[in-house]
């Protein structure tokens, strides 16, 4: 059993690394494999010792007593994940009294099976170790809750912070920031990460909910994105998330802000480890147990020093660290900042968001119909757990819905800069729902006139009905840039609605799927059979929905097959009317869901975008950091420059 917590360990590190920025059709999989290896992680160790402490395991010469300490090693955890969740966070102070218990179950089975040998003395450096890695995990716990966060923005070396001040005043200079990279080593490819550092600092007090002021000179200059491509931008809100997850979920900020008191303890644990394998293979006369018994306290010795070496050089390969890679003076230094040049191409590549989640609802009402098994399921699948896992797909964020999204921020940012950053504008910009990118096509009826989650699923299902008639009548413009974007934002903002709900206002989604899976079945060919191709069936199931108004108008009012199909009727008529072509009309629509997004990105609380990290973020989360720098949000105000020199400095350090 404790080979088992020690195997555990490793695929807890293994887990760590993966959830941290995996995406794609496996993420349940992966969520659900992160969390049963987290809790049986602890689970087990704690077992193992409850065992031992009942006496369960009889092991001759002392064996036990060297055996207890690792176990207290492993419910340390990992350096990459102290935290499953950000309640976990919250409960730190639980977990410190499970520590305190287990210490003490150990204690009484170290007095309990102490034997003449010198197994008693090798055990004692292991045992304080492992009080130490367990320490470590709490203070990593503490340290990310939100208490002590909100405390540490208030705090500056060791001087509080004015109470009178009742939100907080943030990057009010420049140089206070780039002075803490002075005597550091000038690597070029560092500066994006460096500017991601800072901004991830600035932005702390957004993911707390506190309302904060930037400096004129920061919130002109958007916190460095103002010149920056649409694909650095979105690199650098990545690479702030990336800071941000470390400091929920991981121990890294520990190791940087505490960089002696870090090092005091690694260097405790390692040379624990070390000591205890040379005086057990010297020392320690190996004829008195059994081969299977100094294999597994073998296993147990190396095992805590590979994962004791793995964490520092992942550590000394972090952004943390390599953000503060001195000049170079030695050889080491200089070994150091060509690896540190040479995984540049590596780090940028985790800065970016890869993949968007993409749910089709017309496509799963085929699938389902087409699909005996689907349809059965759905019976006794009560959560549609089959509908929003199994029938949701990925694709690539490639480099033009980057540059829309990007584009249609700044837009944004223009127009509040002309209205001279009022609130009242910003509030008005912020709650636009897409009904003034149809103003100017008299057609605002269709947006606006609905609840926020009712217009995605109405929205959704009619810019479906638009592509597929499209398609199906081979009109221009359906597979231009404008109808793949307007597409691709449609998918995501139904996946949203389906599978993240809660970074969404409140609505009756669960209500309105279920209403409109039921209603969708009347629009199926009845002659339809299993051998009939997929698009023959939703090209009939599209044809009928369109041809049928009469009997859609009498549809109650969480019906949004009747609202999709009369805003699809509408969006083609106006081609007519207008004289338009079919690429302006997809560009209309692409509008209508990147404001849908927005709205949603903004009205979104920044904890649950904070939670959606642990399952590798999303896009919304994305956007809403962008947003953030373009100064989009009610939480930040613009400040005038400091009458005092003491108010040049950050409210707390960096």
């Amino acid at each position: 059993m404790v080979i088992v917590s020690l195997i555990l360990q490793l695929l807890l590190v293994i887990s760590g690394n993966l959830r941290r920025g995996y995406v794609g059709k496996k993420l349940p999989y992966v969520a659900i494999i992160v969390w049963l290896v987290y809790l049986s992680a602890d689970w087990m160790a704690t077992i193992v010792l409850s065992t031992l402490l009942m006496g369960d395991v009889k092991l001759k010469h002392g064996l036990i007593v060297f055996w207890t300490p690792f176990l207290l090693w492993h419910l340390g955890s990992p350096h990459n994940i102290t935290a499953y969740s950000l309640e976990d966070n919250e409960l730190w102070l639980r977990h410190f009294l499970g520590m305190v218990f287990q210490v003490s179950e150990a204690v009484y089975i170290y007095i309990r099976f102490r034997s003449d040998t010198d197994l008693n003395f090798m055990a004692a450096p292991i045992f304080l170790a492992g009080v130490c890695k367990y320490g470590e995990r709490i203070w990593a716990l503490r340290s990310a809750s939100d208490k002590q966060l909100i405390n540490s923005l208030y705090s500056s070396k060791g001087k509080a912070w004015p109470q009178e001040n009742k939100n907080i005043r943030i990057g009010l200079s420049e140089s206070a920031i780039n002075d803490s990279f002075k005597g550091k080593g000038n690597v070029s490819e560092l500066n994006l990460l460096r500017q991601a550092y800072s901004s991830f600092v600035i932005f702390k007090p957004l993911f707390l909910g506190l309302p904060f002021g930037l400096s004129a000179k920061f919130y002109d200059d958007m916190v460095y994105i103002k010149s920056k491509s649409a694909e650095d931008a979105f690199k650098l809100v990545g690479s702030e998330l990336g800071y941000l997850y470390d400091l929920l979920f991981t121990k890294m900020p520990l190791h940087h802000h505490q960089p002696k008191l870090s090092l005091s303890l690694r260097a405790l644990c390692f040379l624990s480890a070390v000591s205890s394998l040379i005086a057990f293979s010297a020392i320690m006369d190996k004829s008195v147990h059994s081969k299977v018994d100094i294999v597994i306290t073998y296993l147990l010795l190396l095992g805590a020093i590979s994962l004791d070496v793995y964490s520092f050089i992942m550590h000394a390969l972090s952004t943390w660290a390599m953000i503060r890679s001195p000049i170079p003076k030695n050889m080491v230094q200089k070994m150091y900042s060509k690896v540190v040049a040479s995984r540049m191409n590596l780090v940028e590549a985790k800065m970016e968001i890869k993949s968007m989640a993409q749910h089709d609802l017309i496509n799963y009402f085929v699938e389902a119909k087409r699909n005996k098994f689907t349809e059965a399921v759905r019976i006794i699948d009560t959560g549609n757990l089959l509908q929003k896992y199994g029938h949701t797909n990925w694709k690539p964020v490639d480099c033009e819905l980057k540059q829309f999204i990007y584009d249609h921020l700044k837009e944004k940012r223009q127009t509040l800069a002309e209205k001279g950053f009022g609130q009242e504008d910003l509030e008005k910009l912020l709650n636009s729902k897409g009904e003034n990118m149809l103003d100017e096509h008299v057609m605002e009826d269709l947006v606006g006139t609905t609840d926020f989650i009712q217009g995605i699923f109405c929205w959704h299902f009619a810019t479906k009905l638009v592509y597929y008639n499209d398609l199906d009548n081979f009109r221009t413009g359906t597979l231009g840039s404008s109808c793949e974007i307007a597409m691709s934002l449609s998918d995501y903002m139904m996946y949203l609605v389906l599978v993240r709900p809660l970074m969404l206002p409140k609505g009756f989604s669960e209500v309105i799927n279920n209403e409109n899976y039921c209603r969708a079945k009347f629009f199926f060919p009845e002659d339809m059979t299993k051998n009939m191709r997929k698009i023959e069936v939703r090209k009939r199931f599209t044809s009928a929905v369109l041809g049928h108004q009469n009997f859609l108008s009498e549809s109650n009012s969480l019906e949004v097959i009747n609202g999709g199909c009369r805003f699809a009727e509408k969006l083609q008529s106006v081609i007519t009317e207008l004289r338009r072509d079919h690429e302006e009309k997809w560009k209309m629509i692409s509008k209508v869901w990147v404001e849908m997004m927005t709205y949603a990105a903004s009205h979104c609380s920044w904890k649950e975008h904070a939670q959606q990290l642990r399952h590798g973020g999303e896009l919304l989360t994305h956007v809403a950091l962008l947003m953030a720098h373009l100064g989009l949000t009610t939480q930040i105000r613009r400040e005038k420059p400091p009458d005092h020199e003491d108010e040049l400095n950050l409210p707390f350090p960096l």
